[in-house]
């Protein structure tokens, strides 16, 4: 069984966690987890190293998971590229890693 959560519920722990926690901490939280999630699929179908990944990225914070995700998978030997939905609005952060 999934569960699903609302989006007040989901933005009240989080902004509990980031009062508690350093600048960026949860979302490098997300972007492991999102990363090590991609890994097993990768693994699953033969390899991380020189799999290719498309990261289809919007303008918030869940598009920085995934640009900080990516950046993980590319350490790991995976080509990555990124479709920015927008691409001036895209994360600063994500961008550069």
């Amino acid at each position: 069984m999934r569960t699903a959560y609302s989006v007040r519920t989901v933005r009240a722990a989080e902004q509990a966690l980031m009062a508690r926690l350093p600048e960026g901490a949860l979302m490098q939280r997300a972007a492991a987890g999102l990363a090590a999630a991609c890994a097993d699929v990768l693994r699953r179908r033969g390899r991380v190293y020189g799999s290719r990944v498309v990261l289809l990225v919007g303008s918030g914070d869940n598009g920085g998971d995934a640009l900080y995700a990516g950046a993980r998978l590319a350490r790991r030997g995976a080509g990555v590229r990124a479709v920015l939905t927008a691409p001036g609005r895209a994360h600063e952060g994500g961008i550069t890693a």
